[in-house]
């Protein structure tokens, strides 16, 4: 066999795997992220009672809604409410933990889940849906500048994105010709 034809065979393979693998991770799926924004807790003192208040976001970053979403508590919290209005139904695990299951999460939709709490804390377990776990991230509140100063900063960043670009393309020209690659 050529050595030539077997280099051939093997690159078309390592090829092909890779353009399978990157068509795989460009394919739509669901992607869920959730953040605890903020707690809060109230002592109040006629009657003698502690309130404590939490709120839960979850969002679908993905391309394809997520499936059968489940929300897991150790046990079901005191009071709990959806900020908007969604079909969502409530069991208990084996083990009694609380799950609040939604059917279905579309792409770019979120929820937000405000609780509270007088006589439990609630412990926040799992989010889960058919296609994987959720995933925890950190937020902070961040200003909200005026529409023009972010057209502005969008138009800075092409233009240094462009001239970056530029000087990319100009050194690889550049190293090619001076290492005898391009006359």
């Amino acid at each position: 066999m050529d050595v030539d034809k077997a280099i051939g065979y093997i690159a078309t393979g390592i090829v092909s795997l890779l353009v399978g693998w990157f068509l795989q991770r460009l394919k739509g799926k669901p992607k869920l992220l959730y953040w605890l924004p903020g707690t809060f807790t109230f002592e109040l003192n006629e009657p003698q009672t502690i309130l404590r208040t939490d709120s839960l976001t979850i969002q679908n970053v993905g391309r394809q809604p997520a499936k059968d979403v489940e929300i897991v508590h150790k046990e079901k919290p005191d009071h709990f409410q959806f900020s908007t209005h969604i079909d969502y139904s409530e069991s208990f695990s084996p083990s009694d933990e609380h799950i609040l299951k939604i059917p279905s999460l579309g792409p770019k939709e979120h929820i937000n889940i405000q609780l509270l709490s007088h006589s439990k804390i609630p412990v926040l377990l799992n989010i889960r849906s058919a296609e994987g776990p959720a995933q925890q991230i950190q937020v902070a509140f961040q200003r909200v500048y005026p529409k023009f100063v972010q057209v502005l900063a969008t138009v800075f960043m092409a233009v240094g994105a462009g001239f970056l670009l530029y000087w990319l393309i100009k050194s690889v020209v550049f190293l090619s010709k001076n290492i005898g690659v391009v006359s």
